[in-house]
């Protein structure tokens, strides 16, 4: 598992570990392939930060809380702070929240081979 994150030197796998928190070593929640990895499925380190960050959403949502005497720790809150992030990232790089197209249906009794001109 290979870290690597050096402000200095700027790669899109530093830009990815700056935008989601993930800049120690001792407490790194993605190596570095697997940025790449996501980096290369998404196309850009933006699209990239948004997907880390909900696979983030997705690891802390599948632990519960836990309380043992004194100590209370709740990873829902993490959740919600991490969910916050995200929406932010969405606004900061442009990037909508799901992603559609408009497909135009015509009856099947109506022969209609062409798109309407509206």
């Amino acid at each position: 598992m290979t870290f690597t994150y050096t402000p200095g030197s700027v790669t899109d796998i530093t830009r990815v570990r700056f935008h989601i928190g993930d800049t120690e070593e001792d407490a790194a929640i993605f190596s570095d392939e697997e940025i790449q990895m996501v980096i290369t499925e998404e196309g850009t380190y933006q699209k990239a930060v948004v997907e880390c960050l909900t696979t983030i959403i997705a690891k802390l949502s599948a632990e519960p809380d836990m309380k043992a005497d004194w100590l209370s720790v709740s990873l829902g809150r993490s959740v919600d702070g991490f969910k916050a992030l995200l929406a932010e990232k969405r606004r900061k790089f442009n990037l909508p929240i799901s992603a559609g197209r408009t497909v135009v249906t015509y009856r099947s009794d109506s022969l209609q081979d062409e798109a309407p001109d509206w």
